[in-house]
């Protein structure tokens, strides 16, 4: 079954003078949002975003087939007319997804579990590229749908950490992304409250 789309528009990236500087690229978060946002469920769609934020902008060729998980690997041929593969991609694509909004929710506190970021790395799919500081993308295209579009959000949140962790949201339960955490702090969004943070105090140890 497809997984509802959990909003209607690409997420607006607060106007901050780090954000609108030239040096600073973010098609790679521009490319990971619009799969989130509009997801390509059909081979022509898919093959398009592969073509705008992938192949256009040099990280990697389009691949003859994507793959997720268990999933066997559909042929994406944008030029193949509609057929039975249609509805294994959309199952594909919405599997994908989830797991990156999963991943994301996972990464937002009191979690704060990155080791997606980690695995990237270990897996070559983001890399340090001129200056040591900055990382891109570099995504293979047998690697699995997921993640291709977590190398792009891994290279972003490496590049702005501070960024992620001042404005990045993820509501708990509709697993909505959104960069304005004044609407509903950052695990809520404006249909569902924020999920309550238990703190737990530390006892201090009895004397001997």
């Amino acid at each position: 079954m497809r997984q509802a789309d959990s909003h209607t528009s690409v997420p607006t990236l607060p106007s901050t003078p780090s954000l609108v500087a030239s040096d600073h690229d973010r098609r790679a978060l521009l490319a990971a949002l619009t799969f989130i946002d509009k997801p390509p469920r059909s081979t022509p769609a898919l093959a398009a975003w592969f073509d705008k934020h992938l192949v256009a902008t040099g990280r990697m060729p389009r691949p003859t087939h994507v793959t997720e998980g268990f999933s066997q690997p559909v042929a994406l041929d944008p030029s193949a007319s509609p057929g039975a593969d249609e509805a294994e991609l959309g199952e594909l694509v919405d599997a994908a997804r989830l797991r990156v909004l999963t991943s994301l929710r996972a990464f937002m506190p009191p979690a704060s579990d990155d080791r997606f970021l980690s695995a990237a790395i270990a897996g070559g799919r983001v890399r340090c590229a001129g200056d040591p500081g900055v990382w891109e993308p570099s995504p293979r295209v047998e690697d699995p749908l997921s993640d291709i579009v977590l190398s792009l959000l891994a290279a972003d949140i490496l590049n702005f950490r501070e960024f992620h962790d001042a404005y990045l949201c993820v509501c708990k339960t509709c697993l909505r992304i959104d960069f304005d955490p004044s609407r509903a702090g950052r695990t809520g969004c404006p249909e569902h409250q924020p999920t309550a943070t238990v703190s737990v105090m530390r006892r201090s140890r009895p004397p001997l």
